[in-house]
């Protein structure tokens, strides 16, 4: 009797076969490529965007100084287009108050605009938007509106 009990036992411990196991782990490495392919496209996105931001935040502080100190200040690129910041020469407080940004080498901008922008708010761009672009066919619009406003567009691909 105690034969029988063995073989009964042996039935009931199977476990999973090669072919079982290369099948799970076929289907994790699919997954866990496909999730690294849709965080590089997320970041992507996400850095083009906040690189936007940037922007926006610059000539939005630019704007608040102007209102501030009741001046018009100018934001212009340098001739090498690498910075972006206040090029007025008798704008000494806001300049000090509002450092220049360098534009990041992996983006390239469709205009490098000068933007005056005048004590009471009002904005004047030699282009009312910039396009922003990774070089990588993804691309985001920043709109300068002559009322002060500034805004980001979707991220087109």
């Amino acid at each position: 009797m105690s034969i029988l009990l063995r073989k009964n036992n042996r039935s009931l411990e199977a476990g999973f076969s090669v072919i079982e196991l290369a099948i799970v782990v076929a289907i994790a490495a699919i997954l866990a490529s496909m999730s690294l392919i849709i965080f590089g496209k997320t970041r992507a996105h996400y850095e083009l965007v906040n690189n936007a931001r940037n922007f926006v935040a610059h000539i939005e502080r630019a704007r608040s100084l102007a209102i501030k100190y009741n001046q018009t200040l100018k934001l212009g690129f340098t001739s090498e287009n690498t910075t972006f910041g206040l090029t007025c020469t008798d704008c000494s407080e806001p300049i000090n108050e509002l450092r220049s940004m360098s534009v990041p080498a992996t983006i390239t901008l469709s205009a490098h605009p000068t933007i005056t922008i005048k004590g009471n708010g009002t904005i004047q761009s030699t282009e009312g938007t910039i396009v922003i672009a990774d070089g990588q066919g993804r691309e985001v619009p920043i709109t300068i509106s002559n009322s002060g406003r500034t805004t980001i567009g979707e991220v087109t691909e």
